[in-house]
């Protein structure tokens, strides 16, 4: 399977006060020269898909040094935090307002853990070659609305069982699984991951622009959903929702794609959709009414894969009901 895309670690919130009280989802990459951070296998006494992460001696400096930056900056809190091969993703609650931004906060935090590093091990690459142990930037996801506390919170501890899920089952990303919407069982294509991303954004748009209630709202909700590496879902129908869906793809985030058209065992979406899924950047849910996709879209049924995709994008991370056919 080719390598996951990586979204940009360095796309800011342009109107968003990173002094404020505030609570984020972080992510860091570690550099390509770092040795892995953790391994994840499967416990051989759970039933269910259950992982065991194990810190490597890189973890165990980045864990020490995240309890160190609570205690360097008080207002600081890890909600939760886990430790995967390459990256790490940890819930940060600002608790009051502070004197420096949170980029610098974070680049106390990677410095820290490159040096502990380097003087532990003084032979290591890191250290001779004088390199970082992490990528450049991080991204963060600003918790918005309702909810999203929570739903980072369960994203960032489920993350392992993800991981080792792909790892095991790796067909889950290339063959139809079911998606039970109310009373409606919708085939599904591609990575069904996606469902379980704590930022999901329904896009619908007038073909006159003008006549979509709360424009400016929405339009700044879908634009921070494709900053801090969101996914957006809709049927894509009118030119204008278009727009954003090929934003979304040139900006590296996923798209949920609503169709109404049943994929064969033998079918395949066309070459652009395929890349997608391949990259693990598309799931197609298709309410399967029809062998092939229709000429023409009619307005009461564009409404029902419309309410469908606003359904979806609803959806809690680890809520979404699927089963095999």
């Amino acid at each position: 399977m080719p390598q996951d895309f990586q979204h940009s670690q360095n796309r800011r919130c342009k109107n968003h006060d990173y002094r404020s009280r505030c609570i984020y989802m972080i992510t860091v990459l570690k550099s390509p020269a770092a040795p892995i951070l953790s391994s994840i296998s499967a416990d051989p006494k759970a039933v269910k898909v259950s992982p065991i992460v194990s810190p490597s001696p890189a973890g165990m400096i980045i864990n020490n040094c995240l309890q160190q930056l609570c205690r360097d900056y008080p207002a600081l809190r890890i909600l939760c935090r886990i430790i995967m091969p390459d990256h790490i993703h940890f819930e940060l609650f600002v608790t009051e307002r502070t004197e420096l931004a949170l980029g610098s906060m974070m680049a106390a935090f990677k410095s820290s853990c490159t040096n502990a590093y380097k003087e532990e091990f003084p032979q290591s690459r890191l250290a001779l070659e004088k390199l970082s142990m992490f990528e450049p930037g991080f991204n963060d996801k600003i918790t918005w609305r309702a909810g999203a506390k929570d739903a980072i919170y369960n994203y960032i501890v489920d993350n392992p069982r993800r991981y080792l899920v792909k790892k095991i089952y790796p067909e889950y990303f290339y063959h139809k699984l079911l998606l039970t919407v109310g009373e409606r069982k919708c085939g599904l294509y591609g990575n069904i991951f996606l469902l379980d991303n704590p930022v999901k954004s329904f896009v619908k748009l007038s073909r006159i622009k003008s006549r979509t209630p709360d424009l400016e709202q929405k339009i700044k909700e879908w634009e921070e959903t494709l900053r801090c590496g969101g996914v957006l879902v809709s049927p894509f129908i009118n030119p204008e929702e278009k727009v954003w869906r090929d934003e979304a793809i040139r900006n590296g985030n996923g798209i949920i794609l609503i169709v109404d058209y049943r994929f064969s065992d033998r079918k395949k979406p066309y070459k652009e959709l395929f890349d997608l899924c391949s990259e693990g950047r598309l799931l197609i849910v298709s309410t399967e009414e029809f062998d092939a996709a229709p000429r023409t879209m009619r307005y009461a049924h564009a409404q029902q894969l419309n309410a469908l995709a606003a359904s979806i994008a609803a959806l809690a991370p680890r809520s979404a009901p699927i089963s095999r056919r």
